[in-house]
Parts: structure tokens; C-alpha cells; sequence
């Protein structure tokens, strides 16, 4: 019952409100024609004669108003004012519909903008599914997927993606000799010849992601954040097609606008994180001046380095002690093993040439 009685005297309040807002929005539109109203009753009741006044004729009733002549100047002020408050509200008025005007306006551009591209997304994404070797065998990523094994395999098959050592460490230094470029450029060279002829080159695929990426960078309105708009594309592209838009990218020297859109997208930082070839990192910097390693950040570590460093140091200090003892134990081949381990340096084997980034 109790619950009852609250609820309707709830409702009845929330009607009252209702009600007295209705008012105040009625009020404030017709507020200005209660002064008319009451100027045109005192001058009905003047001429009427209902208002008491001296004198018999005009003239002295004239006299008789002049002697109210503070009060003419006072309401003429009056006036004045409810002039200039007018206009100052409609000003704020002004302003208020033109701010309005211009927010709307922004959501009308980003939602022309996010129309588009999306429009554009599914453009792609049937073009992707078209795309076909000539034999029409293999379709879409697959087809994609073929295409870059096939070129990579050429490339390691003559042992073209295999850079010394000791090479790696000058070119990371700045400090490469005569025979480690002419090297390098032989590499280059054979790397930029089988990716040109090893590439199914889908033109129709490449155009149609260039208009995706450009419509994405170039056309955001001024006021829109392009970042998760590029995070969006870059989530709808898998690794197979980052790697193979890459490689095009890499291989052929007319993709310029590419190159320049997939920085700008920030597919190159994805790109950063698929499997690659050393020496493309260094023909892509070299050729087209992009690092594309500087891209990936490292890996961090839910541990502090000096908790790292403790546990490292701790775990050497044991492991040595143990390999020492294990040195008179000639029965336990797995101890000795792990001797031949802990006395190499940073206990791993010694590195050799490295051909993946």
C-alpha cells in the first residue's frame, strides 16, 4: 500500500514538473506582451477618463504630464535596456544555433567519412576474394599465401637471403667495408630480380587497396582522430596480406605511392611484426628509405631489470657450481653436455649467419 502511495505521488510530482516547465517555456515566449498590454490599458483608461488628471482642457493637462517628466525619461531607459537585453540574448541565441550548426556538421562529415570507407572496406574485401592465379586453381589469401612461398623459396634455394655474421653486426654499426656492399648489392640485386618475376603481381588487388589506404589518410575530416580508423584496417588485414603488399611494395620501384601509404596507414609498424627476410629490412631501407625495423618495439617484461639481472647473476652462480661438481661425474652424459653449454659464451652456441629478421 505503502509503495502504492509512492508511486503515484511520484507520478503526480513528475506531471507537476512536467506541467511547470510547460509554463516556464510559454512564459518566456510571450513574456514581452504583458507590459504592451499593460501601457495600452493606461492609455485606453487615460483618454477615458478614468485615470484622474488636473486641469480642464489639454493644455493644462499637459503641463500636469510634463510634470512627469523623470518617469518618461525613466521608462525610456527602461526600454533602452530591454532593447539591448534582446539583443543580447539573441546573440546568445545566434551563437548557440551556430555551434550547434558546426557540431552537426562534423558528425554529418564523420559519418560521410566512416560511410565510405567502409563502403571502400567491402570493395577490398571482394577484390580479395576474386583475385585468382591464371589457371584459376587458387583464389584469394591462398592464392596470396602460394605466391610469396613460391618467391621466398626461390630466394633461399639460391641462398640469396643468407648474410654473414659478422656483416650484420658492421651494417647495424654503419661500418661496412668495400666487400661487405659489394655483397650486399649482389643480394640486392638477386632479390630484386626473383621478387619481380616470382610475384603474382595483382594490379587490380594493389589499386583498389591504394584507394582504401588514401581515402583513409587523406580524407579524414580535420577534426577526427585517424588513429583507430587505422587500427580498424589494420586489424581486417591478415598477415598474408601484410606480407604480400610488402613485398610489392619492396620489389617494384612504381609503387611510390604504396610505400608512402602504408607508413602513413601505419601498416608498416603491422608489417614490423610478420616473418621477413633480413635483407629485405636492408634493400627496404637502403632503396626506399624506411626502417621498417625501428617499427617493432621490443618485448617488455612484467620484471624489472634489476630483478632480471639478480636472477640471471643467481642462476649462473648455481649452474656453475653444479657443472664444477659434475666435472668428476664422468657417468652422466646430460651433465656433461650441460658443461659444453655453460662454458660458452652467454651460454648458447656461437651464432653464425642469420637469414630472418
Amino acid at each position: 500500500m505503502k509503495k502504492h502511495i509512492k508511486e503515484k505521488f511520484h507520478a503526480v510530482k513528475q506531471q507537476a514538473l512536467a506541467d511547470l516547465n510547460a509554463f516556464k517555456r510559454i512564459f518566456l515566449k510571450i513574456w514581452w506582451t504583458f507590459p504592451i498590454a499593460l501601457m495600452g490599458l493606461i492609455f485606453y483608461l487615460f483618454y477615458q477618463g478614468e485615470i484622474p488628471t488636473k486641469g480642464s482642457d489639454f493644455t493644462e493637462k499637459g503641463q500636469f504630464g510634463d510634470s512627469f517628466g523623470v518617469l518618461n525619461s525613466l521608462f525610456t531607459g527602461l526600454g533602452f535596456g530591454g532593447l539591448i537585453v534582446t539583443l543580447i540574448l539573441q546573440q546568445k541565441q545566434i551563437a548557440y544555433q551556430e555551434a550547434e550548426a558546426k557540431k552537426q556538421r562534423k558528425i554529418d562529415s564523420r559519418l560521410h567519412y566512416e560511410d565510405i570507407l567502409y563502403r571502400l572496406l567491402d570493395i577490398y574485401t571482394s577484390t580479395l576474394n576474386d583475385v585468382s592465379t591464371k589457371k584459376g586453381d587458387l583464389r584469394g589469401r591462398t592464392m596470396l599465401r602460394v605466391s610469396i612461398d613460391k618467391a621466398i623459396e626461390s630466394i633461399k634455394k639460391e641462398k640469396m637471403h643468407l648474410i654473414p655474421l659478422r656483416t650484420q653486426q658492421r651494417y647495424d654499426s654503419k661500418k661496412l667495408t668495400a666487400d661487405d656492399e659489394e655483397l650486399l648489392d649482389y643480394l640486392y640485386f638477386r632479390n630484386f630480380k626473383i621478387l619481380s618475376t616470382e610475384l603474382d603481381r595483382q594490379g587490380r588487388l594493389v589499386d583498389t587497396l591504394k584507394v582504401l589506404l588514401r581515402h583513409l589518410v587523406c580524407e579524414a575530416p580535420e577534426h577526427t582522430l585517424i588513429k583507430p580508423y587505422c587500427d580498424l584496417i589494420c586489424a581486417q588485414l591478415t598477415s598474408i596480406e601484410v606480407s604480400y603488399f610488402f613485398l610489392i611494395s619492396l620489389a617494384f620501384k612504381d609503387e611510390d605511392e604504396l610505400r608512402d601509404l602504408f607508413a602513413k596507414s601505419k601498416l608498416i609498424e603491422k608489417g614490423a611484426y610478420i616473418s621477413r627476410l633480413r635483407v629485405h629490412d636492408y634493400m627496404y631501407e637502403q632503396f626506399w628509405g624506411i626502417n621498417i625495423r625501428q617499427h617493432k618495439e621490443p618485448q617488455l617484461l612484467p620484471m624489472s631489470d634489476a630483478r632480471i639481472s639478480n636472477a640471471v647473476r643467481a642462476y649462473q652462480r648455481k649452474f656453475s657450481s653444479s657443472a664444477m661438481e659434475t666435472v668428476f661425474n664422468t657417468d652422466h652424459k646430460a651433465d656433461e653436455d650441460a658443461i659444453v653449454v655453460a662454458l660458452r659464451p652467454n651460454g648458447s652456441a656461437e651464432g653464425g649467419a642469420h637469414g630472418e629478421a
